[in-house]
């Protein structure tokens, strides 16, 4: 659409200069025929016509200049962008083209240069613009386009932020196109926290498994990332269908047994069909369910010690009993010294999105702080109930 916009630009600075240029009678009486079929949607019948002038001999500047504008009208119309390219280089180049028009014609040179897909003429007439001081933040977009398909990804990054400072000057969000070109380069140039941060970006704006998948695999590799929430990692994976196979939730398995929560390891084998070769792990599983059952026989919701509170919720928490595990922790952060009450806050609020609190859940996940790790996992348990 925008690209039928800037024709209608260059349309209308051409046809208001005709009255104002004196022409000959035999260049005026081709080119008002070309005026004339250009509206009546005939850019075919108005390139004749303009061929025609162009036989005139000795045209003048004023002449040659009018020319060309409908003969960018016309190639546009005709979907002839070489030509149109060429007529407008012409014009630009020239030093009588008014300065009011500049722009709009350079605004026209970078979409005919899309639609042929001469990319390095778009970074060319896109600088251009951007340096003459031209406001349309699509051009800095086809810059940023242009420079991503040849491969310059440093350019990209290093045009980016201005595209974006300028779009929240305006109020407006980079869309999802926007930021996964912004996402490839950093990927490219191997600029791994910039790119988790957009990619963190994208989660929250336009999720999707895709994106939930490659951010939650890439968050345990983050500089600063407390190992001690890798199970909480695999059960985001689980909540946005990313764990795909035995192996995944073996792992997950694993994670929950290293933390001591057996009830969760068994939940996530008996998900999946496990192969034979999985058969220690269960019998492991197993073995330290019973022995979990036992420890937890002396501990229980009416304890008085916030710490032990904290873990009987903990237990709940890893075998799905989400109500169960809510007012524990409650009772536990009421008491307060707790040593890891971020974790706390971060799974009382994961009990309570489970078990349909989801105004608390929210409410409770917005107070984590004071442990980056947990404030992330916080964060996208917030998202993923938007």
């Amino acid at each position: 659409m925008w690209k039928r916009l800037f024709a209608y630009s260059v349309l209308g600075v051409a046809l208001s200069s005709v009255a104002q240029v004196n022409l000959r009678s035999e260049v005026a009486k081709p080119l008002q025929a070309a005026q004339e079929a250009i509206q009546s949607k005939q850019p075919e019948e108005a390139l004749k016509k303009i061929q025609e002038a162009r036989q005139v001999a000795q045209l003048t500047v004023a002449e040659k200049m009018l020319l060309e504008r409908l003969s960018v009208v016309a190639a546009m119309n005709a979907q002839k962008f070489d030509l149109a390219a060429s007529s407008l280089d012409y014009l630009l180049q020239s030093k009588d083209l008014p300065e009011v028009d500049r722009l709009t014609l350079m605004e026209t040179m970078v979409s005919v240069s899309l639609r042929t897909k001469d990319y390095p003429r778009v970074v060319e007439w896109s600088r251009r613009y951007l340096q003459l001081g031209g406001a349309n933040s699509r051009i800095r977009l086809a810059l940023i386009q242009s420079l991503a398909v040849q491969g310059a990804h440093q350019e990209v990054l290093n045009e980016m932020p201005a595209k974006l400072k300028a779009d929240a000057a305006a109020g407006k969000l980079p869309d999802e196109a926007e930021l996964r070109m912004y996402a490839f380069s950093q990927q490219k140039v191997k600029d791994e926290a910039a790119y988790f941060k957009t990619l963190t970006e994208l989660v929250k704006r336009f999720p999707s498994q895709a994106y939930w998948g490659d951010l939650l695999n890439r968050l345990p590799r983050q500089a600063g990332f407390n190992a001690r929430y890798q199970l909480d990692v695999f059960r985001l994976m689980d909540a946005t269908d990313n764990l795909e196979d035995a192996e995944d939730y073996a792992d997950a398995a694993q994670a929950a047994l290293k933390v001591g929560l057996p009830h969760e390891a068994q939940r996530m084998l008996d998900k999946v069909a496990q192969p034979a070769a999985a058969a220690g792990l269960k019998k492991q599983v197993l073995q330290r369910v019973a022995e979990d059952d036992k420890a937890m026989q002396t501990v229980g919701p009416t304890s008085e010690d916030a710490v032990m509170l904290a873990q009987w919720a903990d237990v709940q928490l890893s075998k799905g009993e989400w109500k169960a595990a809510v007012p524990a922790y409650e009772k536990a952060l009421a008491k307060g010294g707790l040593r890891r009450e971020a974790e706390t806050r971060l799974h009382c609020g994961i009990a309570m999105f489970k078990s349909g609190q989801t105004d608390a859940a929210k409410a409770i996940l917005s107070s984590v702080r004071d442990d980056d790790t947990a404030v992330l996992l916080a964060s996208l348990w917030l998202n993923l109930m938007k």
